[in-house]
C-alpha cells in the first residue's frame, strides 16, 4: 500500500470526477420503499455512513475510496478536514489504518466498509456536509461572489494607519489587507493578507476588540443585571476616548471608559498574573485554539510597552473612573494593575483567520464552531451583538447600522469583524482608517456585502428582492428542487426550511413523480408538527393520492402513529379506496 506525505497529499489531484451528491440525490425516489435510505442518512442514523453519499469518492473501478478526493469533497464545502478539530479523530483514524507507524501519511485508497468504520465518530456532522446541509450549501458560488467585492475594494488607498504607536504606525503595514469568513457550521473562507507566512507577518493586536470579549465574559460570568449596574446601555454620542459619562457611569462597555471598568470586574479576586493568564485562555476559546495550534493567539510584548509609553490619554480615563466610583466596588482596585492589565489584553495578538472564528462564535450564540465549546452564555452574547449595533464603529455607528445593518467592531490596527446572528462571522483586516478610525476598505467591503446579499437586518424576505440569499441551495432553484428540498425537510422535521419556503410563496403541494407529497412524508417521519403546519398554515389537501391510492391517512394506519391518525381523521382526511378494497 503506497503512502503520501500530508504536503503532497494536499496538492495530489483526485481521480476523474464523476457526479454529484446532488445529482445522485434528484434519482431517489421518495416512496415509502425508499424511505430507509433516508432515514439512515438523516441526524438520527445508524453507526454507519450510506454508500450513495461516498460513491462520488470511488475509484473508476468502484471498489475502494479514493482518500484525497473525500477530503477536496469536503473542501469544496468550505470545510478544512485537515486542520480542523472536529476532524481530528477521523484523520487519526485514516492515518492509522493498516497501523501505518508513521502518523505524517495518509492512504491513497482504502476500502469502502473500513473506510465508513474511519467515519463513524463524526458520522451526523460529514452526511451534513455531503448532502449540502450545511448553512451556506453552495459554497463555490458563495466564495466566488466574496472574492469578487474583496478585489474591488483593494484599490482603495484613502486613509491612513494610526500613529498611536510606532509599532502600529509602521509603513509596511499600511496596504496589508485580509478577509476572513467562518460559519456557525465551521466552513472557512480566507483571502490576500489573512494569516502570518515566512515572509510577512499579518498578526495585529486585539486591542479595541477585547471590550466585546471582557463585555460578554463578564455577563456570562456574574449577570446582566450586575454589570449595568457600572456600565450603561447608551452610544455616548462622542469620540470613544472622551471623558464623560451618564448617571454616573460611563456611556457602553465598547468604549475606553466602559472597556476599563468593565476589566475590574473579570476575576478581581486573583492577582495580576492569573487574570491575564484567564482573559488570554477564554481569548484562545473563542478563536478555537486547540493543542494542535491550528489558530493563533498571541501576545506582543513590545506593542504591550509601547503602549504604557503612550497611555496618558487611558491614566487620565482611570484616574476620571475612580474619582467617579466606577469601578467595582466589592473589591478593592488597584488602579496601576488594572490600567496594566487592560494594557496588556489590548496587546493580545491575532490574524484574519482566527478572528472571524472569534465573530463566528458570536454568531452561534457563544458556541464555538470549531470546537463545540460553550465559551459564553447566549443571552451575554444577545446584549453584545445589540452594543456593537448601535456603537461598535466608533461614531460611525448610525450610518454604519443604517447602510449595512450587522453588529461590527473596529479596532485601531485597522480590523474590523461582523457578526451574521445564526450564519457567520467574519473580519476584514486593511490598516488604512478613516477619520472615525475604522478601516478604509474594511467599511467599503461590508456595504458592497451588504448591498450584494440579503443580510442587512431589515431585509425583505422573499423573492421580491434582488439579493442573493447564500443560505439557499440555489437562488433561481428550480420547482422539482424546491419540491425535493421540501420533501426532504417535511420527512426529517426541518421547520426552519419550511417556514421559510412558506415566507417565499411556494406551493407546499407539489407531488414528486409517485405523487409523494410533503404530507406524505412528514407523516412517515412521525413529524406531527410538520403535519399540523402543512394542514394549518400551508392550507394543504389532507387526503392527496399517491400512484399507489395511498393517502397520508393510510400512512398513519400503516406506522401505527395513533397521534397523527387521530389529528388527521379530525381534519377530515380521507382514505384511498384502492388501499380499502385490498384490506377487505
Amino acid at each position: 500500500m503506497s503512502h503520501l506525505t500530508l504536503d503532497e497529499f494536499s496538492s495530489k489531484e483526485p481521480p476523474r470526477k464523476r457526479s454529484s451528491n446532488w445529482d445522485i440525490i434528484r434519482n431517489v425516489s421518495l416512496t415509502s420503499g425508499t424511505l430507509k435510505f433516508w432515514s439512515d442518512v438523516s441526524v438520527i442514523a445508524g453507526p454507519e455512513i450510506d454508500d450513495k453519499l461516498l460513491s462520488e469518492f470511488l475509484d473508476d473501478d468502484g471498489v475502494d475510496i479514493v482518500v484525497a478526493k473525500f477530503i477536496k469533497g469536503l473542501t469544496r464545502n468550505g470545510l478544512r478536514p485537515l486542520t480542523d478539530p472536529r476532524f481530528n479523530s477521523t484523520i487519526a483514524r485514516i492515518k492509522s489504518w493498516d497501523n501505518n507507524e508513521d502518523q505524517t501519511l495518509m492512504p491513497e485508497t482504502m476500502p469502502l466498509d473500513d473506510f465508513k468504520k474511519c467515519l463513524a465518530s463524526n458520522m451526523v456532522f460529514i452526511q451534513s456536509a455531503l448532502s449540502g446541509n450545511l448553512i451556506i450549501p453552495e459554497w463555490k458560488k458563495f466564495h466566488d461572489m466574496i472574492e469578487e467585492l474583496f478585489e474591488s475594494c483593494r484599490h482603495l488607498t484613502e486613509g491612513k494607519v494610526t500613529t498611536l504607536t510606532p509599532q502600529l504606525a509602521k509603513e509596511e503595514n499600511m496596504d496589508k489587507y485580509g478577509l476572513s469568513i467562518c460559519t456557525v457550521d465551521g466552513q472557512r473562507l480566507s483571502l490576500g493578507d489573512y494569516k502570518t507566512t515566512t515572509s510577512a507577518n499579518n498578526n495585529f493586536p486585539l486591542m479595541d476588540l477585547t471590550r466585546v470579549i471582557l463585555y460578554a465574559l463578564a455577563c456570562t460570568e456574574k449577570s446582566v443585571e450586575y454589570v449595568h449596574k457600572y456600565i450603561g446601555k447608551e452610544p455616548s454620542g462622542s469620540e470613544g476616548e472622551a471623558l464623560a459619562l451618564k448617571n454616573g457611569k460611563p456611556h457602553n462597555p465598547l468604549i475606553m471608559t466602559g472597556g476599563l471598568a468593565v476589566s475590574s470586574l473579570i476575576k478581581p479576586t486573583l492577582c495580576f498574573s492569573e487574570r491575564f493568564e484567564y482573559f488570554q485562555n477564554k481569548v484562545q476559546s473563542f478563536v478555537g485554539q486547540t493543542a494542535q495550534q491550528t489558530e493563533y493567539v498571541g501576545f506582543n510584548n513590545p506593542l504591550a510597552l509601547s503602549l504604557k509609553d503612550h497611555s496618558n490619554r487611558l491614566y487620565a480615563i482611570g484616574h476620571f473612573l475612580r474619582e467617579n466610583k466606577c469601578f467595582n466596588k466589592e473589591n478593592p482596585v488597584n488602579l496601576d494593575d488594572v490600567m496594566e492589565l487592560f494594557l496588556h489584553y489590548c496587546s493580545i495578538d491575532t490574524n484574519c483567520d482566527s478572528a472571524a472564528v472569534m465573530a463566528a462564535t458570536l454568531a452561534a450564540g457563544g458556541l464555538c464552531p470549531m470546537t463545540g465549546e460553550k465559551v459564553v452564555y447566549p443571552e451575554a452574547v444577545r446584549n453584545c451583538l445589540s452594543m456593537m449595533n448601535c456603537c461598535g464603529v466608533n461614531d460611525y455607528s448610525g450610518e454604519f447600522m443604517f447602510e449595512v445593518g450587522l453588529p461590527a467592531k473596529s479596532n485601531k490596527a485597522g480590523a474590523l469583524i461582523v457578526v451574521i446572528p445564526n450564519v457567520l462571522g467574519m473580519c476584514i483586516w486593511s490598516p488604512r482608517l478613516d477619520r472615525s478610525m475604522n478601516s478604509v476598505r474594511g467599511i467599503k467591503f461590508c456595504r458592497k456585502f451588504t448591498e450584494k446579499f440579503v443580510f442587512h437586518q431589515f431585509d425583505p424576505c422573499g423573492r421580491g428582492t434582488q439579493k442573493v440569499d447564500p443560505r439557499r441551495r440555489d437562488f433561481t432553484e428550480s420547482k422539482d428542487q424546491q419540491s425535493l428540498t421540501i420533501l426532504f425537510s417535511a420527512f426529517n422535521g426541518k421547520m426552519t426550511t419550511l417556514y421559510r419556503y412558506l415566507k417565499e410563496g411556494v406551493n407546499f403541494g407539489w407531488p414528486d413523480y409517485d405523487g409523494r407529497t410533503a404530507l406524505h412524508l412528514a407523516v412517515c417521519g412521525a413529524q406531527y408538527d410538520v403535519c399540523r403546519f402543512l394542514i394549518e398554515k400551508c392550507q394543504v389537501d389532507c387526503s392527496p393520492v399517491d400512484r399507489w391510492d395511498a393517502t397520508p391517512l393510510d400512512d398513519a394506519i400503516k406506522y401505527g402513529n395513533q397521534r397523527i391518525i387521530t389529528y388527521l381523521k379530525k381534519k377530515g382526511a380521507l382514505r384511498g379506496n384502492a388501499i380499502v378494497q385490498a384490506e377487505q
